[in-house]
């Protein structure tokens, strides 16, 4: 489940992070799964070109992923005392951090990155769910880019300007992708056994529509219907998307837009009301995202039924 932002943590991310560094910026989203801290994204920006050398972060058992949105003249890291490397990161690049390690970091001219947070025990959960051997450590070259970092990121903070209020689901799914991605590629997980290519069970597949179209204008998580089908998130989202070959957003979103055009011919609501009825959350977003789908606005949509 991805929920709306805490300010307080224990987790070096947010504001501690922000103050820690010196820098601007705050906690913009959490990811959590069975009530535990899965994946905190925080966004930094500085504008200072010279920064002091920070105070040696305490241990604790979880990963900072910095992905760099901007050029950096030069990032340097001290592990355990001791440094790990100096140099410049282009826009793209990323550096692990195992905050186990007491790291040190001082940064030189504008800065302006995301910070993913990782603990150590969202990981592990991860591998026993997958059927995988526990995540050792995560790691990446540090002159590579990483174009499906890249893009999930992009997504992400485009998500978040614009549709976090509207469409949890597809912020749940960007959340799992972030997490299966970093311990796939970062900690190289494998499952020991194959996993199960088969789509839902047809109780499943009939659960998880009708709590969909009974739940239009809540704010659904995936969570809330792999639990409904006694599944685990991720294990629930790829199954759906084999039975129905959407993703469970996409189908939701499909539902809302029915019953949004059911609404516009069956009463006279305003198209704000249906907006809210149908889980949209504002006339703007539904306007955006039925023009997205149907090809013209829900106005204009309304008016060519009415004087059919």
């Amino acid at each position: 489940m991805i929920e709306d932002v805490d300010t307080s943590s224990d987790g070096f991310f947010g504001r501690r992070l922000s103050k820690h560094l010196g820098m601007e910026g705050d906690c913009v989203h959490k990811v959590n799964r069975q009530g535990k801290l899965a994946l905190a994204v925080t966004r930094l920006t500085c504008t200072r070109f010279v920064r002091e050398r920070t105070a040696a972060i305490p241990s604790e058992p979880a990963f900072s992923i910095l992905y760099q949105l901007g050029d950096l003249d030069r990032h340097s890291c001290w592990l355990a005392g001791r440094q790990r490397y100096s140099g410049s990161f282009g826009a793209g690049t990323v550096s692990v951090i195992d905050l186990s390690d007491n790291p040190q970091c001082e940064f030189r001219g504008p800065f302006d990155a995301v910070q993913y947070y990782i603990p150590r025990r969202a990981l592990d959960d991860f591998a026993y769910e997958n059927n995988a051997k526990p995540v050792f450590t995560l790691k990446w070259a540090r002159d590579r880019r990483d174009p499906y970092l890249s893009t999930l990121s992009s997504v992400l903070l485009s998500a978040l300007e614009e549709e976090k209020a509207n469409n949890q689901l597809f912020l749940d799914q960007l959340g799992l992708s972030l997490l299966a991605h970093f311990a796939q590629t970062y900690g190289d997980i494998r499952s020991c056994e194959r996993i199960q290519e088969g789509g839902l069970a047809p109780w499943q597949e009939r659960r998880a529509k009708d709590i969909m179209r009974v739940r239009l204008a809540s704010s659904l998580t995936i969570a809330d219907v792999a639990a409904e089908c006694r599944l685990t998130p991720s294990h629930f989202a790829r199954s759906f998307r084999r039975s129905m070959g959407v993703a469970p957003h996409e189908y939701l979103s499909r539902l809302r837009i029915e019953e949004a055009k059911r609404l516009m011919t069956t009463t006279k609501l305003p198209l704000a009301d249906i907006a809210l009825i149908c889980g949209f959350g504002d006339q703007s977003y539904f306007t955006r995202v039925f023009s997205r789908s149907v090809g013209t606005s829900p106005g204009a949509w309304r008016r060519a039924r009415s004087e059919g």
